[in-house]
């Protein structure tokens, strides 16, 4: 699977352990919360409107499925994503001891410094955009994964709330619409840090504390796929990893009355990819208007903001039904059959279209 760069990674556990050390120094640490796509339960529900890819509940087929879909969006030049970091300390996680002793002021000290600052580092991750329409997205996530590195996997169909979570009826709880694909996949938790913190990282807290010996593990991991079924797009991807952080620090200095310490709390991330697509569509699949009628017909384009294009649409009976280059569809006389009013957009070399179905007067089939 290309994650994140092992790097990065590692560059955000190391500051969480920064992060409580320097908490039990007073200091302040940066932390969000994080939130995750939920993939609900893996009912199976049938509905009306068809999938592109009928997807089973087979892990084999889910796997394929993931991994063809983001190898598209990772080498399709027409296609990126906003990428979103956030990292929290669970609370109830949190020990302090002095080897022998728990020290539970210590503790309720952490928490406390972290919980009174954390409404004012909010947004302290900022938006990370990558794969700008026009460049070639090597950087985004390959899903590719086999069957003896998971630990399960599940799938659910649904529609998805603002916060990309699967919607219920309340009443009944069954899943509302079926817009999306929901698949998660928790992989078998095995330790991928298990280090003396570096040279470099040592160096780095040296005016606070000595780090004399420290342990990352990775505890769980688990990807959430949120995918548009009718047109096999990935909307959100999302890695959310657990790990358990234990430290044994030295404090100095001014803060010698520390003394030694051993520290241990679970570190969470969450890596949340939101996809866009480039092209262009009609806000309906078909419209009426009357002959000497005139009706606008709505186009969404995906696009930079700073970019060159141009929208384009055109009839394919102009005798029957005329648009301009604003998208004004004009009825010139009534017939049984409908028009096709097709928008073209031209952008960085590459050309999109969308179709829309107008019927000219009273027509018996719509």
């Amino acid at each position: 699977m290309a994650d994140k760069k092992s790097g990065k990674k590692k560059q955000f556990l190391l500051f969480g352990l920064v992060s409580v050390i320097a908490l039990a120094a007073c200091a302040v640490v940066l932390v969000m919360t994080v939130r995750s796509v939920d993939a609900g339960n893996s009912a199976t529900v049938e509905y009306e409107t068809q999938s592109k890819t009928d997807l089973k509940d087979e892990p084999e087929m889910l796997l394929s499925y993931l991994k063809t879909l983001s190898e598209k969006a990772a080498g399709d030049r027409f296609i990126k994503a906003d990428i979103y970091t956030d990292v929290s300390v669970d609370d109830s996680t949190v020990t302090v001891s002095d080897g022998t002793n728990s020290l539970e002021a210590d503790r309720n000290l952490l928490i406390y410094a972290k919980n009174k600052i954390l409404p004012t580092v909010d947004g302290y991750y900022p938006e990370d955009r990558k794969g700008v329409f026009g460049t070639v997205n090597a950087a985004l996530p390959v899903i590719d994964l086999s069957e003896d590195s998971i630990d399960s996997v599940t799938f659910s169909v649904g529609k998805a709330d603002a916060d990309g979570n699967p919607v219920y009826n309340s009443d009944t709880g069954e899943l509302i619409d079926a817009d999306y694909y929901f698949i998660t996949v928790c992989l078998k938790p095995e330790a991928e840090y298990s280090a003396q913190i570096s040279e470099k990282f040592s160096s780095d807290i040296a005016d606070v504390c000595t780090v004399n010996s420290s342990d990352i593990s990775l505890q769980k991991n688990i990807i959430r796929a949120k995918i548009n079924r009718l047109t096999d797009e990935i909307d959100t991807l999302t890695f959310d990893k657990t790990y358990l952080i234990g430290a044994d620090v030295t404090f100095k200095d001014k803060l010698a009355v520390f003394s030694n310490r051993q520290i241990e709390f679970e570190y969470k991330t969450s890596e949340r990819y939101e996809y866009s697509y480039a092209g262009i569509r009609f806000a309906q699949s078909s419209a009426t208007v009357e002959p000497d009628g005139e009706i606008m017909l709505s186009v969404n384009a995906v696009i930079e903001n700073d970019s060159e294009y141009t929208v384009t649409f055109s009839s394919s009976d102009p005798s029957v039904a005329t648009v301009d280059e604003m998208g004004y569809v004009k009825g010139i006389s009534a017939s049984d059959k409908p028009v096709t009013i097709t928008v073209t957009l031209s952008y960085l070399g590459e050309t999109f279209t969308d179709e829309c179905t107008v019927y000219v007067g009273d027509t018996a089939e719509k």
